[in-house]
């Protein structure tokens, strides 16, 4: 098989347009359509069903893609291997985090790796825990750092740090100095993260642990919306500390303590065992500990 057409026909998938993939690719749209065709004809099936103007891939093509998407993955791991030992003159590194990570705990490390490696190009991706597992798994990012613990025989899971959690909701909500019993807040509107982030995973489990059973819940994006909507009194939620302590400088929210005591969780460092670590990689992941 040519790999040079299936990784046209891999990206005329990706962008569900044939113009588009000629742009990524650098070649004329003729010459993706050629290419898609040639590819058929090696194969002998259908790869892309065609309806005027529109197309979608055949259960054939489906198939092909995904081991597309493999065999692209493996390419871009060899190129790795072979760049890992290269110095850190120049290159590149994408570090992906969870949001809260992204947002508080790694901007002060990539400023010293910038400024220790100027000519390292940085990229820093976002998502939440499933979304960060998925591209290193995917292997579009070198470095992975999430909120939450996730299941998956593929990944190798390491502590990295303890972060403390608060409850908060807007002042004046709760008598100050006097602690809540846990299961009393079950009558609260409880704030919490989206699916598949790893924050609301740490809040299920303490929810559960705490006996909390709330009664209604709203879901939000993110733990800064969450703080937001705490200050305006629409209901509690429980966030990491540093994504509340500004809100609780200003005195828009206060800490709901509880009886039970206080509470944190893990944030955790996640690798590809067979997958090698860039030089880059490397020295990112001795700086952070």
């Amino acid at each position: 098989m040519n790999l040079h057409l299936l990784r046209i026909f891999a990206s005329v998938v990706e962008q569900k347009s044939f113009s588009r993939a000629a742009e990524v690719q650098g070649v004329s749209q003729p010459a993706v359509s050629k290419a898609v065709r040639e590819l058929e004809d090696q194969l002998q099936v259908v790869l892309l069903e065609r309806g005027g103007r529109s197309f979608r891939p055949s259960e054939a093509g489906q198939m092909l893609y995904k081991y597309a998407r493999g065999i692209f993955a493996m390419e871009r791991a060899a190129i790795e291997a072979v760049q890992a030992y290269s110095e850190l003159e120049r290159g590149s590194l994408t570090i992906g985090a969870s949001t809260t990570i992204a947002a508080y705990w790694l901007p002060r490390y990539i400023a010293d790796f910038s400024n220790q490696h100027p000519g390292v190009n940085l990229r820093l991706l976002s998502g939440n825990t499933r979304q960060v597992a998925q591209w290193l798994l995917d292997c579009d990012v070198d470095v992975a750092l999430v909120e939450g613990s996730i299941e998956d025989e593929r990944l190798e899971i390491r502590p990295w740090r303890r972060e403390r959690m608060l409850i908060v909701a807007a002042t004046g909500t709760f008598p100050a100095g006097r602690k809540q019993k846990a299961p009393d807040l079950s009558a609260q509107l409880w704030l919490l993260r989206e699916p598949g982030s790893g924050s609301r995973s740490v809040v299920e489990t303490e929810m559960a642990r705490l006996g909390i059973t709330p009664a209604r819940t709203l879901e939000a994006g993110s733990n800064e919306i969450i703080v937001q909507m705490a200050a305006a009194g629409l209901g509690v939620g429980l966030v990491p500390y540093v994504a509340a302590a500004d809100a609780l400088a200003l005195g828009r929210v206060q800490t709901v303590e509880l009886a039970e005591g206080e509470i944190s969780r893990e944030l955790f460092r996640l690798r590809l065992p067979r997958r090698p670590i860039s030089q880059g990689a490397l020295a990112f992941e001795a700086m952070i500990g």
